[in-house]
Formats: C-alpha cells, structure tokens, sequence
C-alpha cells in the first residue's frame, strides 16, 4: 500500500499531476534493453525524463538494481553530480527521490543516485516537500532547490554530506553541509492520518481480487530480525471508524477485503471488526497470523470467506534460536491453533521458516525439520485423517540482518554454509508426499545483505549490476566485497545508517543483543515503556 499512499497524496494536493510507473515485465524486459526504450508512465505515456521528480518506492533491497535499469532505459544519468554536470541541457533532468522501509533504514548504497531521500512515512513530508517544490526551477542541477530541502525534517539530502574513511575501509566520520542536519529523524505519520487503503485496482496487480486497507503500524511482538517491528515503533492503530469509512468505499470497487497489518489480529478493535465483517457478511483475507493467536471463530470466518490458503512463520524448530529472535511460543498453544486449521482443511498451509541464524547448527536445521512434521502431524491431526489432504508449503529463506534490529551487527553466515544447509533441507523434505518446500535464493540473499548493511561505496555494485559490468555471481566471487559487507561489525564501530533516528536507540538495540547472546526473551512494545526509546 506504500506507493499508493504516496500516490494518493500526491494527486489530491494542488497543482500536483502524479503518474505511475514500473519496471517492465520479463516478456517487454529484453526489447527494452536491446532498443533502450524509455520507460513511460502508464496514464501519461510521457518517458521519465519528461516529469519534474522521479520518486521510487523502495520497500526491498533487491529494488535497487531495476531502479537503476529504468533510469538507464530512459536516458537519464545514473548519478547525481552527472546530472548537475549536464544540467545546463534547455529542460535539465528531473529531481529524483526515494522513500520506503529498506532505504530509510539506510539510504547509504543508493546515496550517489537519488537527490533526496524522505525518511520514515509520507504523511507528514509529502505538504512541506511540495511547498518547496513549488513555482522553482527544481530540475537537478538547482543548489538552491537542494538547500532548501535539506531544511525540511525527515529529508535526506546526500550531497549535503562529507564522508571520511579509515585505512580499513570503515566509516570514520560524517560532516554536514549547512544546513543540512547532523541526523535525520525517521517521519511518523499520527493515528488520524491512518488508515491508508487500496486507490488503485487492476487485474494485473498481486492480491487484484482484493480491496486492500491496514489496521495498524508497526508491530508489538518484538522479534529480533525485523526491521518493520523496530522501524515503525510506537504502534499505531488506525481508528475503527476510520477503517469501516475505508471498507465502506473499498466495496464499491472489490466484494473481498484484505486486512493488512504486521500482525493482524493485535489490532485491538480487531474483535469489534470481525463482528462487523461477520454482521454485514463481509469476506476478507489477513496478511499475517500468530500460530498462538489462532481461534476457532477467527478460522471459521476466514474459511467462509473463500480463503483456500493460510500462512503462518513458525521461523526456527530450535528452542535455543526461538529464544534469540525473541518468537518463543507455547507449543502447547501452538499445536492447538494448528489443530484448528487442520479441523478447517484448507487446501494449503503455508510455513515460513528461516535459515542461518547466528551460530545455527545443522542439528538446529534437523529441529526445523522436525517441526514441519510435528505440524504437517497435527494438522492431520485436526482434520481427524493419518494424512492432511492438504498442501504443506515450506518457504525457507536465509537469514538477512537489517540495519536498525538488534541483529545489525552480526556476520552474514557464507554461502557455502547456507548451501549445505539448503541442501540438508532438500535431503530430508524435498521428496516428502503432500509437502511442497521452496527455497530462497542464497546468492540474491547474500546481495540483499551487502545493500542492507552497505555504506556509499556500495552504490558501485548496484551501477555494476544494472549496465551489465559484472553479473551476480562475479560480484559474489569477489573476495574484498564479501569480507568487507558480510563480516561482523564492532558495537563501537561508526555505522553508515547511525546518522538516521527511527526512534528506537542504538544503546537499546545493544542490549537486545546481548539479551539474544543469552537466550532472554523481551517483552513487546508495549505503550509509554520508554525503554526503546520511540515514545
């Protein structure tokens, strides 16, 4: 939904025109590259290069490298200092920015591309940044345009930063340009400016057969791995009014809504809700569950509404490493919730798991491997048969550390290991009757943790990767860029995202690691703590 906010709040300001644009699809992806046709936007036909700003939205890592490609379809300099260098071309270039989960939690890899960068939501940036936009030449290239943005809250500015490294390589210091600030606060948009819902409906879109609104923002649970539970603290939850005024408009495009939420059942009008889904008859889908969060009622509805699929993230099999990623659940409750979705007989059950956790074993591996048949067990269990008539989907992808979780300074386990692990997986799942396991991909994970953690230096592997000047696997094979990007970093050590304040502190993160190292489980996020630091 982050881009259709964002388009949303575009269009209903004033002299605002706000087209769309993606990246193009694998059968028009050749064409595009053997002709460089430049991407145009889908209402408009105009190529970007004919638009005043081009914004990216960036909710993965992996974004980076297509984000480049359409620059370099549609003829516009990669670079930001190339574009004021040939900015004295009649219609100049246009202003480009970026926002989303992943390059607000570090913007440093795609620092030398993008002209600014807004920080946390859209909500409270989208007025001031237009109010700076407004009646000046604002192409790339206008240093005034540059120093005016660098004044608003939660815009980040690259070029408005000096960087100094050591011998080794590490970040020693960073110096602000006036005026730009020291540190960028993460924006957070208030529980009246919630909740954001679907605008925009195609056939062509992921879940197109469902009306999309979020209930709340970040998460209470506390895993240690997540960067939308740390990033998006304090939670915030949408008025219920609110939310039965966006199903109210949501049903006159789609019949099925989707519940959108980290996890939804926290939402805590959640009860409220699904008795007025349930009263008007309403069918929806959710996008997250807690396997102790399960109900019968809950269930029941969900499957009356059409739902052949449910997923849930059990993530390890491991006591010791449920413990680490602070996720410990009774199994108990567990296998009740479980039980209850057997009893249900959906068609498909979906298992999330993750692999390479800090100083995971493969007898930690074969633990996960039990897990899936102690629940592919009680589901059959639930349904009353030997066997659940279902499918068991196992998804399992290698552990990524995020900058701003209390995993940001842990080493990437290799390739090598995670491969053997992989494989161990397929041994002992992949031929299983009624089980369906998919594997993440080791080599796009291991990119994914270079751009996660990565300073500005890293912005040359995305240019690399996007003009054909190396493939992936010639940037996995260099030795430096792995050391360098995959190793453990010093907690003392001067990281490339410390300069941005999401709210949670760097000292607390600190000691969720530690807590980690020794197995303690932490509470949640809970409201007026003032322990992470975000109220």
């Amino acid at each position: 939904l982050g881009f259709q906010r964002v388009f949303e709040l575009f269009n209903r300001s004033e002299g605002v025109y706000c087209d769309r644009a993606f990246f193009p699809d694998p059968q028009e992806l050749r064409e595009h590259f053997d002709k460089r046709i430049p991407i145009t936007g889908i209402e408009s036909q105009k190529p970007l290069s004919a638009f005043d700003v081009v914004a990216f939205s960036f909710a993965f890592e992996l974004d980076y490298v297509p984000a480049l490609e359409m620059l370099w379809f549609s003829r516009i300099p990669l670079r930001s200092g190339e574009r004021q260098k040939t900015s004295g071309r009649k219609t100049g270039f246009p202003l480009l920015m970026a926002g989303g989960i992943a390059i607000s939690a570090n913007p440093e890899p795609m620092a030398e591309f993008m002209d600014l960068v807004v920080i946390g939501e859209a909500e409270p940036v989208i007025a001031p940044l237009l109010e700076s936009l407004r009646g000046r030449t604002f192409r790339a290239g206008c240093e005034e345009l540059r120093e005016k943005l660098s004044r608003i809250p939660s815009v980040y500015v690259p070029s408005a930063y000096q960087l100094e490294y050591d011998d080794s390589g590490v970040l020693r210091s960073r110096v602000a340009l006036a005026p730009a600030s020291e540190t960028i606060k993460r924006a957070a948009a208030s529980e009246d400016e919630l909740p954001a819902w679907q605008r925009i409906f195609s056939p062509e879109m992921e879940f197109s057969e469902l009306g999309l609104i979020e209930l709340m923002r970040g998460c209470r649970r506390g895993c240690r791995f997540c960067l939308e539970g740390y990033f998006y603290r304090p939670v915030r939850e949408a008025k219920l009014k609110a939310v039965l005024a966006g199903i109210s408009e949501l049903r006159r495009f789609r019949n099925k809504l989707g519940l959108i939420a980290p996890l939804v059942p926290d939402y805590g009008q959640f009860r409220e809700l699904l008795l007025h889904l349930a009263g008007e008859d309403i069918p929806f889908s959710v996008s997250s569950l807690r396997m102790e969060s399960l109900s019968e009622p809950l269930l029941a509805l969900l499957k009356k509404s059409g739902n052949r699929t449910i997923t849930l993230a059990p993530e390890t099999g491991s006591l010791r490493l449920k413990c680490l990623v602070n996720k410990e659940m009774s199994e108990e409750r567990v296998l009740q919730g479980i039980k209850l979705v057997g009893q249900c007989r959906f068609e498909r059950v979906k298992l999330y798991y993750q692999a390479g956790f800090p100083e995971e074993s493969l007898s930690e591996i074969d633990a996960l491997v039990d897990s899936v048949y102690e629940l592919q067990n009680a589901l059959a269990s639930g349904a009353g048969l030997k066997k659940y008539p279902g499918v068991v989907e196992v998804c399992v992808n290698p552990f990524v550390p995020k900058a701003w979780t209390a995993f940001q300074w842990l080493a990437v386990e290799p390739r090598a290991g995670l491969e053997q692990k992989f494989n161990r997986l397929r041994e002992k799942l992949g031929r299983e009757p009624g089980l369906v396991l998919k594997l993440g991909s080791v080599r796009e994970a291991v990119l994914q943790a270079v751009l996660s953690r990565g300073d500005r230096r890293a912005g040359s592997i995305i240019e690399d990767l996007a003009l054909g000047r190396r493939s992936l696997n010639q940037v996995l094979r260099d030795e430096k860029i792995c050391r360098f990007y995959l190793r453990s970093r010093g907690l003392e050590e001067v990281l490339p995202w410390d300069f941005i304040r999401p709210g949670v502190k760097k000292s607390w993160l600190r000691s969720e690691l530690e807590k980690a190292v020794m197995g303690k489980i932490s509470p949640g996020c809970r409201q007026g703590c003032r322990e992470c630091g975000a109220c």
